[in-house]
């Protein structure tokens, strides 16, 4: 059982409720829109989810706030997040006046030239950095703001493939070179076990909840890493376990065709009550009351 549901683009209707029928070749591999109209048929928050293609919200006006693993992010005025496939997003409310743009490519779409490279290299750097989102400044805003427009009126044709090629690499390239401006942080010991926690947590969250076991894979005490963890985020590492593990939970129950025993066998729990009271104390409602909330009773 997959631990969160990974949407490809054809069924992004369960997250974003757009369609473009004279575009649904290419919409596999590439689609833009502006936020607005995303805005006017999206039903928010959306379901925790992985996708399988990478995805960028650009901001030119108002508010947006998505959830990134268990980190809650308000997005403004000329900020842009661009997140990899792997990554678990929630789309979680707009500001009424939202402006700015929606967009997902796949890997497939800029293999040719540098383009790749370059979005791994941005991935990268948002790791080095301990930066998911970026506030541009207003050269780069202005001039992505711009580019996004055109690449949106070039988006009604399959014939146009080439030219939107060009454009989204364009647009990788302005991000590569606004990132590289950024001064790199040096983080402290506590910081860099904290961020390398937050990433075990992330690929080991099904199979381990106990924190002794995460400290013992990062080579320091029980004690030292809740330290660690508490002065960084002010959060235990119990807290940021049980968080995880509570969206891992939500993202199975959105699936009908899973019982939620199967759900609690799944990320580790051998006793059904238990992963019931465990639902109950953190999500504040039980297992059955959460999917009658999302219309799967």
């Amino acid at each position: 059982m997959n631990r969160v549901p990974e949407y490809q683009p054809d069924n992004f209707k369960a997250i974003i409720n757009v369609e473009r029928p004279n575009t649904r070749k290419i919409f596999s591999d590439f689609f833009i829109e502006p936020l607005s109209v995303l805005d006017e048929k999206t039903i928010m928050p959306s379901l925790p989810h992985r996708k399988t293609v990478n995805d960028f919200v650009f901001i030119s006006q108002g508010k947006l706030g998505k959830m990134v693993c268990s980190d809650i992010f308000t997005l403004t005025s000329g900020t842009c997040m661009l997140l990899p496939a792997y990554k678990i997003r929630t789309l979680l409310y707009s500001s009424k006046d939202i402006e700015g743009y929606y967009c997902h490519f796949s890997d497939d779409f800029i293999t040719e030239g540098s383009g790749l490279k370059r979005v791994q290299e941005i991935y990268h750097l948002s790791e080095l950095l301990n930066i998911h989102s970026f506030e541009l400044d207003d050269e780069h805003s202005k001039r992505i703001e711009i580019l996004l427009k055109h690449t949106m009126d070039l988006y009604g044709s399959d014939d146009n493939q080439y030219l939107l090629k060009l454009y989204l690499n364009t647009f990788i390239g302005e991000l590569v070179h606004f990132i590289k401006t950024l001064p790199i942080p040096i983080f402290s010991p506590r910081e860099t076990i904290t961020q390398r926690f937050r990433r075990l947590i992330t690929s080991n969250i099904q199979e381990t909840h106990v924190v002794q076991i995460y400290a013992e894979l990062l080579h320091v005490s029980p004690n030292h890493l809740n330290k660690c963890v508490k002065i960084t985020t002010g959060k235990t590492a119990s807290e940021l376990i049980n968080e995880a593990l509570l969206m891992e939970a939500k993202a199975l129950l959105s699936l009908p065709q899973y019982a939620i025993s199967e759900v609690a066998y799944s990320l580790g729990f051998e006793d059904i009550s238990y992963f019931s009271r465990f639902f109950r104390k953190h999500a504040h409602y039980t297992p059955s009351e959460y999917r009658n909330m999302i219309g799967l009773s």
